[in-house]
């Protein structure tokens, strides 16, 4: 649909861009969410340095703070949890408005403060905002969208993340902790307003039995003709048909094979993903930077490090499209490994007292290598397969348990590290990280299939061993044919 029988290329390729414009930009409407989520995720960098300084307006011990920026991700790991059931009944785009209201209440809550007990609340609530945004938005992202734009659509994310962690870097080090609050609470209100006007997925609405409405959302999002039926919609309605008054359970999650590969397969991602040390070196950029005594400012390395994540995250997209998921991660977890091994070395021999003046470049050096390989694999490719890799019936409990798992790990991590580095050495704490990334490359190489051009049915006959891998073609999957069936 979408061209004349007999027009020409050009045409063509006019029609075929204008009938996207509706998922462009309901996709940046979705993604402002995560936007709001970058500030919350980097808002320690800035200011905790400000709460531990000794002429502090409210003095933080290093264990204070610790728990000042794990405990969002304490409140990421129930968020999931608690927004499952609600988002199966009003579907992601209410439920992503009033997680928005959510947000927006903790950074209120946080600008508010005059106790450490009402920052652990505020940090809290946002815990559970962030995590619910990234359970829902990978999942709305992946019911929009065409099936040849999902990998770039899915990858979206990492820029608007970015982008979060890049303001608060900027103007973090330069404004009061109230004025940053309220500068990062503007954000949650803007993603509530832009929430307002872009449809229902038509696959949430053929799941409650909504087909008319279904199909004008299916239509304003491709850009055609009000009513239109298209073979992408039959697809659709006859895939979500099979699991039509079906409710998922944990013990479907694991006991059928297609359902636990694929949730094997996500969750070992998403641990591989924390245990890579991002949180670490996002959430701790400042004072890391601070322990080096490098000759930059650490809000200047810090900035350095969110313009390369900033900039990084905008190829992603180009590169999901082209190359699929698998590359891009098997290189990610190569660079990530380098970098974490450097960094690592980098604080050995300043432990053992070398003079390591001639080398201050080396830690931003390590961290830009390590944020830029990050955005391009690791950092949004893992959500990516979340929202595709499950069928209707389980997806969303999985994703929901699988997010939580995520922000769970991520709470161990930011709130234990300094404790670890007290203990093995701050070198060993990045050699750790190293080594889970050489992991993370065989868990690749392994047990994660290339999904690029398939459609969600497809990708469900792939783990259910219905298709295989092979080099030939055929004109409804790429690079992949039907197994003989018994």
């Amino acid at each position: 649909m979408g061209s004349p029988e007999n027009g020409n290329k050009d045409y063509d390729d006019f029609l075929k861009a204008k009938s996207n414009i509706n998922l462009y930009l309901s996709a940046l409407a979705a993604n402002m969410a995560f936007f709001s989520s970058g500030c919350s995720l980097s808002w320690t960098s800035p200011s905790l340095p400000k709460l531990m300084a000794e002429d502090s307006w409210l003095p933080f011990t290093q264990e204070e703070g610790s728990w000042a920026g794990s405990l969002l991700m304490l409140g990421g790991s129930l968020g999931p949890l608690i927004s499952s059931s609600f988002m199966s009944r009003v579907g992601c785009k209410k439920a992503l408005q009033g997680n928005s209201l959510i947000l927006l209440f903790g950074w209120i809550v946080l600008g508010a403060a005059n106790s450490k007990l009402e920052i652990y609340v505020g940090r809290f609530l946002q815990g559970i905002a962030v995590a619910v945004f990234f359970n829902l938005i990978p999942m709305y992202m992946g019911e929009i969208s065409e099936k040849n734009l999902r990998p770039a659509m899915a990858t979206l994310s990492e820029v608007f993340v970015s982008g979060g962690y890049m303001l608060e870097y900027v103007i973090g080090p330069y404004v009061t902790y109230r004025t940053l609050a309220l500068i990062s609470g503007l954000l949650p209100l803007i993603s509530f307003l832009l929430l307002l006007w872009i449809p229902d997925s038509p696959h949430y609405l053929l799941m409650k039995g909504s087909p008319e409405e279904a199909v004008t959302s299916f239509c304003w999002l491709r850009g055609f003709e009000p009513n239109t039926h298209t073979e992408e919609f039959d697809e659709l309605r006859t895939s979500l048909l099979e699991h039509e008054n079906k409710r998922g359970s944990l013990v479907e999650i694991l006991r059928v094979p297609v359902n636990r590969r694929a949730f094997f397969i996500a969750n070992g991602l998403l641990f591989f993903q924390q245990f890579s040390g991002i949180n670490v070196v996002l959430f701790y950029a400042q004072p890391i930077f601070m322990l080096t005594g490098t000759e930059f400012s650490s809000s200047v390395s810090a900035m350095i490090v969110g313009a390369v994540q900033t900039i990084s995250a905008c190829f992603t997209p180009l590169l999901a499209k082209k190359f699929g998921f698998k590359g891009p991660l098997l290189a990610s977890a190569v660079g990530m490994a380098i970098a974490q091994g450097l960094l690592g070395l980098y604080f050995y021999f300043s432990m053992k007292g070398y003079d390591l003046s001639s080398f201050s470049f080396v830690p931003v050096s390590c961290l830009v290598l390590y944020i830029l390989v990050y955005c391009l694999g690791f950092g949004p490719l893992p959500w990516a397969v979340v929202g595709e890799m499950f069928n209707p019936q389980v997806k969303s409990l999985a994703s929901s348990l699988s997010t939580s798992f995520c922000f769970f790990l991520a709470f161990l991590i930011t709130k234990f590290f300094s404790n670890m580095s007290d203990i093995i050495g701050t070198f060993a704490a990045f050699w750790l990280f190293s080594a889970f990334c050489v992991l993370a490359l065989i868990f690749v190489i392994c047990f994660v299939p290339n999904t690029r051009g398939m459609s969600l049915e497809e990708i469900q006959d792939l783990l259910n061993e219905k298709i295989s891998l092979t080099p030939q073609r055929n004109s409804s999957t790429k690079g992949y044919v039907p197994l003989p069936q018994e």
